[in-house]
């Protein structure tokens, strides 16, 4: 088995968090039975768990493991699954670490590195658009607006001729790889249009 599989991958742990999260709000929003002070006190836990276990002091990043490891851009997925806040510090400094150290140029990001993250699959992946949208949301939620407004725009520019994105893009051609259409690609587009729409109408209802 893959030493990638044998370990507890940061990004699950963010999912049961999520569903403790959402389950005991639900509770306490509709009125509904259950644990809900059980459920928010292990999510909270599991968050803590993470924001210390999965954060290594080399690598200055949070890691794709609670324990340490390489990096996975799932990370930055973690404050858009409101587990950890955009503009916390080790999300700041993953951000950094993710667009650095997975970056295939031109606001195109690996998922993952199979030789650093070893998954047991043959064959070389492109880089993952979504990726890059979850990059453009960090961005925002940090205060480089025009950054995530930039790399955004550039994303969408890679549609082809019927409006569409790829699941994947070979960074050095720019041609699709994988699903053609790729529904996650498109669900990037419109959460951060969305979000950065939200953005600059703060923006503009402060000035």
């Amino acid at each position: 088995m893959s030493p990638r599989l044998t370990r507890l991958n940061t990004y699950s742990a963010a999912m049961c968090h999520v569903a403790l999260d959402r389950a005991a709000r639900m509770v306490a929003r509709f009125e509904l039975p259950g644990p809900s002070e059980t459920w928010r006190h292990t999510a909270d836990e599991i968050r803590q768990a993470i924001l210390k276990e999965a954060w290594d002091e080399k690598v200055q990043s949070l890691t794709e493991h609670l324990g340490g490891g390489g990096l996975d851009a799932s990370l930055l997925a973690l404050p858009l699954r409101r587990v950890i806040k955009a503009d916390h510090p080790y999300m700041i400094a993953a951000t950094r670490a993710v667009s650095e150290q997975l970056g295939a140029g031109k606001g195109l990001l690996y998922r993952y590195l199979p030789d650093k993250s070893p998954d047991g699959l043959a064959g070389h992946e492109g880089a993952f658009l979504l990726c890059s949208f979850w990059l453009v949301d960090n961005l925002a939620k940090q205060g480089r607006l025009d950054e995530a407004l930039e790399l955004y725009d550039s994303l969408c520019a890679r549609a082809g001729t019927l409006g569409l994105l790829p699941e994947e893009i070979d960074s050095s051609t720019g041609a699709f790889l994988g699903n053609y259409p790729q529904d996650f690609s498109h669900i990037g587009v419109i959460s951060s249009g969305v979000n950065l729409g939200r953005l600059l109408r703060q923006v503009g209802g402060s000035k």
